[in-house]
């Protein structure tokens, strides 16, 4: 969430074709150049898309009020939670107050507790949540690591030596549907506490496997021997690769191990996986993220040369809370 607070002449629109989820992308872009966090989830996107949360489109009415604006701002509702963002040359103006409280007052936003994500170092949105009622219960680390830090570019993750009795495979397009069953199940299993990465579907999957930035030799995934049909995936790591003007990023999108084949070494051996295939892009940044309570992953990512980029607290609105109850400047 990204804005100013104060009152703002703000039309609103609904919707989730292919235009509004461009405009929606385009303002979120936007803001991350300018910001350098993203300020939507890719789950959050795909979910509206496929019409599971409500996307709506804040634009200020033109002078002669009769041309049709671009949008300045976006927001999304559903599955108990929220996101906003505000275009940077709009901010200032209450637009995000605004829309906010819009936002709250829709029907998806529901009578139970509701989630939001401040990113980054912005007091502006955190004051804008705390107008709202709401209080932060979460936090998220991003980690970068020195390029210079990755393994040689030659090294195949898949020459490296996994734990006994396990082969560390790419995803297989041909072989797709029982890839993505055993992924989607994995995951489930390694996030079961987790609000959004653990309810992901075989549906969001393939969507995700639609997005231009999708590689299947960039999903790598740790099956218990011997690999048929009916093998079991004990975990899996999955690299995001980004390239623009020019610039290649790599982000450890999501690295997951079943509770099941903890205590093996799995993570250590995924995380060193991860990082030979991300020499492989000679990418110029790298990034993670990851629960700043989670301790433990924390450490890993440290002893591996990662340090803390960025932080952003995860906001929460209680229950029964009424839109009226209490907005504050």
């Amino acid at each position: 969430m990204h804005e100013h607070s104060g009152p703002a002449d703000v039309r609103a629109s609904v919707g989730a074709d292919e235009t509004t989820i461009a405009a929606a992308r385009r303002i979120a872009a936007e803001a991350e150049s300018f910001d350098g966090t993203p300020p939507i989830s890719d789950q959050a996107l795909l979910e509206a898309a496929q019409g599971r949360r409500t996307l709506v489109l804040f634009s200020e009415p033109d002078a002669d009020g009769e041309s049709e604006p671009a949008p300045v701002a976006a927001g999304i509702v559903g599955e108990d939670e929220i996101d906003l963002v505000v275009t940077p040359d709009a901010r200032g103006r209450g637009i995000g107050r605004t829309a906010l409280t819009a936002l709250l007052s829709r029907p998806e936003a529901g009578p139970g507790a509701l989630r939001s994500w401040a990113h980054g170092d912005n007091p502006a949105a955190e004051a804008l949540l705390t107008g709202a009622g709401f209080t932060p219960v979460r936090s998220l680390f991003r980690m970068a690591l020195d390029p210079a830090l990755l393994p040689d570019q030659a090294t195949d993750p898949s020459a490296l030596e996994a734990p006994e009795g396990f082969e560390l495979l790419a995803f297989d397009p041909e072989h797709a549907e029982r890839d993505a069953a055993a992924w989607v199940s994995a995951n489930a299993d390694a996030f079961s506490d987790h609000p959004q990465q653990g309810r992901i579907t075989v549906d969001d999957f393939n969507l995700m496997r639609a997005e231009p930035w999708f590689d299947p030799a960039d999903l790598l995934l740790l099956w218990k021997t011997p690999v048929e049909d009916d093998a079991e995936l004990a975990g899996s790591t999955w690299v995001k690769t980004v390239r623009a003007e020019g610039h290649v990023e790599t982000e450890l999108y999501a690295v997951g191990v079943r509770p099941a084949f903890g205590g093996r070494g799995i993570g250590r051996f995924l995380l060193a996986a991860t990082l030979a295939r991300m020499a492989q892009h000679a990418p110029e940044r790298v990034t993670l993220y990851v629960d700043g309570e989670n301790t433990r992953a924390v450490e890993l990512y440290e002893r591996a040369g990662f340090t803390i980029d960025s932080r952003s607290r995860q906001w929460e609105r209680p229950a029964q809370w009424s839109p009226g109850a209490r907005m504050e400047a």
